[in-house]
């Protein structure tokens, strides 16, 4: 089967203000110190840092999206552990997400990790452990829909099996 594996992009409007601001201070910071190109430098800057940031922090988190991407379950599932291991000993960086790295997004990277693990016990025919995780994910992020609605999938499809 060709099918994509499904992606979630949940957008906090709170972390988009937030590096609106910072991107507003790189460019008006630049200005006064570099008044002929200080907009743009501040503009590159602040880009590179950007890139720079998402690259080298999340790291185990991306190569556990490319193992995603290449149907290899078990390498990706290894993948977002250390992803969860990270943020769970860092979690100042995941707090803070938006200013540590340029982060939109509205759920935590641990949160993410987890919901991924999950994920990847399901394709890999261990639907007893993403169960367990998912109930875990929803003891600590109560409001999380994909725990949620992978939980109710195990449900159902557990009960069509009896």
């Amino acid at each position: 089967m060709s099918a994509k594996v499904p992606v979630v992009h949940s957008i906090s409007w709170f972390a988009v203000v937030i590096i609106v601001l910072i991107w507003a201070s790189f460019i008006a910071g630049f200005a006064f110190l570099f008044s002929s190109n200080g907009i743009f430098i501040g503009m590159v800057v602040f880009s590179l840092l950007g890139i720079v940031l998402q690259l080298a922090i999340p790291l185990s988190h991306r190569k556990g999206m490319r193992a995603v991407k290449k149907r290899d379950f078990t390498a990706a599932r290894k993948h977002f552990e250390d992803s969860a291991s990270f943020f769970t000993r860092h979690k100042w960086i995941d707090i803070y997400r938006a200013l540590t790295l340029f982060s939109i997004s509205k759920m935590y990277y641990h949160e993410i990790a987890l919901c991924n693990i999950a994920f990847c016990y399901t394709q890999t025919e261990e639907p007893q452990r993403a169960k367990a995780l998912y109930e875990q994910i929803l003891k600590q992020y109560p409001e999380n829909g994909i725990a949620y609605y992978g939980l109710k999938s195990i449900q159902a499809f557990s009960a069509k099996g009896d």
